[in-house]
């Protein structure tokens, strides 16, 4: 008895000791980095997404569209361009160079009216994971309080923020949800496709080991501490008191 409560303790123990004092990040020559969230990459156009095209005093080339599932718009004038994949700006500045070779110096501006794929995702220790349509400027905090809250089993000065920069390669920083209620964080404006997981506890953690330890990896030891003899169905080992 005292052998196995000493080594459940001792798996306590180590448990508690990854969940100690975190490693900062490192770099070259030792000095330390705070990793910082990435810049905000252009917004790229999808299927689904509506747009709006105007052409400044010229409205015969403007037009409202959406892009249609093969990722194609038709566009006044200019014919069909497959925007998949391109930014506004890089639209833009395609109708622009077109229109030009009939108008003088044409003012075309881009407007994307709805975007289909503007979500993000938030799992972890939330009411309710998943992923959550931004509709106008949506923070940090708006989004975890749109799923549900953080639960009692999350850390709330913990929580990660994941995001894919310009150059494709996702980074993360840690946030600290009781900083931004008291005033004296950064409520950082999300993006599209932006991940925010919240962690557990180290308490919740240790609760779920033992849970796990007890009930589904070795239920034996269970009825054993509790003083009772076990026989597995093959009988191929007795554990007695």
């Amino acid at each position: 008895m005292k052998t196995v409560t000493a080594w459940v303790l001792a798996c306590l123990l180590v448990l508690g000791g990854c969940a100690g004092s975190k490693p900062k990040p490192q770099v070259a020559g030792g000095t330390e980095t705070q990793i910082t969230v990435p810049e905000r990459p252009a917004y790229k156009l999808s299927v689904g997404d509506e747009l709006t095209i105007r052409v400044l005093f010229n409205p015969e080339y403007s037009a409202v569209l959406k892009v249609r599932p093969d990722g194609v718009i038709s566009v006044p004038y200019v014919g069909e361009i497959n925007v998949d994949g391109m930014t506004p700006a890089d639209l833009q500045t395609l109708i622009r160079s077109r229109d030009a070779e009939v108008l003088v110096a044409p003012e075309v501006t881009v407007i994307v009216d709805n975007a289909v794929n503007k979500q993000v995702m938030v799992f972890g220790e939330v009411r309710a994971a998943g992923a959550y349509d931004i509709r106008g400027p949506m923070t940090i905090l708006d989004a975890i309080a749109m799923a549900g809250g953080v639960q009692y089993t999350g850390r709330k000065d913990s929580i990660v923020l994941i995001r894919q920069g310009r150059d494709g390669k996702f980074a993360g920083t840690r946030v600290n949800l009781d900083d931004i209620l008291d005033g004296h964080g950064d409520n950082v404006l999300l993006m599209p496709r932006d991940v925010i997981y919240v962690p557990q506890t180290f308490i919740s953690k240790v609760d779920n080991f033992v849970d796990q330890f007890f009930t589904k990896i070795t239920p034996a030891w269970y009825f054993y501490i509790a003083g009772k003899d076990v026989v597995n169905p093959e009988a191929t080992y007795i554990i007695g008191r």
